[in-house]
């Protein structure tokens, strides 16, 4: 009956990332001692048609599913805001995507914001309210002045 107990107890446990390898897909963890699991995969939100790449990083939160409680065999299957990675956002109707190196997408309500220290780069075209990035024109520019009126076309 202890046996059953201790497999029980181990379905779904809590653990803090301790060493990640993204190549395979695999991170350790502790599960709040001095030890350290074997290697576990870690999941994905998508490794299909459309795929979403964020592996997790030392000291975050995560769940992890072990099969028959054997923690050995576990599966990192999420993670969770803490006091070392706090959720991006306490906005309910936010949308927020923050990414090393201070990159940030944010979507609230119809706006989408995209936050970068350096450039933004687009492949393509940027199309503002009909006004077309690289197709619009200037007109009234004087010369030897910086004044334009606004965009046409």
């Amino acid at each position: 009956m202890a046996e059953l107990e201790r497999r029980l107890a181990n379905l779904v446990r809590f653990a803090t990332i301790t060493e990640v390898d993204p190549a395979a897909a695999e991170a350790k963890v502790t599960f709040g001692g001095e030890t350290e699991s074997a290697w576990l995969r870690f999941s994905t939100a998508r490794a299909g048609g459309a795929r979403i790449w964020s592996p997790p990083v030392p000291g975050e939160q995560v769940v992890i599913l072990s099969p028959m409680g054997d923690t050995g065999q576990g599966v990192i299957i999420g993670s969770l805001p803490s006091d070392a990675y706090p959720a991006p956002s306490s906005d309910g109707g936010t949308y927020r995507i923050d990414m090393p190196g201070g990159v940030s997408i944010s979507v609230v309500g119809g706006s989408i914001s995209v936050t970068a220290p350096g450039n933004i780069i687009v492949n393509g075209d940027v199309v503002a309210n009909g006004i077309s990035l690289t197709r619009h024109v200037h007109g009234g520019v004087s010369s030897g002045g910086s004044q334009t009126s606004g965009p046409v076309g």
